[in-house]
């Protein structure tokens, strides 16, 4: 990511402190809008996590405990009922 280009000016108090910080509207939009994508991209990295551990966890599990099995039986009229 490239660095934001921000001209920043502090406000201190009587010892010197640094105590605040003052940005003009541009640079605090530009924060607040990589805010945003750094969120954006925490949640997508979060949904992969979820479905890299659902494939993991479908490989540990035979595939016969994954398939649902039915029974057959003869219905009325000679139909099959599954």
């Amino acid at each position: 990511m490239d660095k934001l280009p921000l001209n920043e000016k502090y406000l201190t108090d009587k010892e010197g402190q640094r105590i605040g910080v003052f940005l003009t509207i541009q640079e605090y939009q530009a924060l607040l809008s990589r805010l945003e994508e750094l969120e954006n991209f925490k949640t997508a990295r979060e949904q992969i996590n979820i479905v890299d551990q659902i494939l993991t966890d479908a490989s540990e599990t035979p595939m016969e405990e994954n398939i649902p099995t039915f029974k057959r039986r003869q219905g009325p009229g000679g139909m099959i009922v599954i």
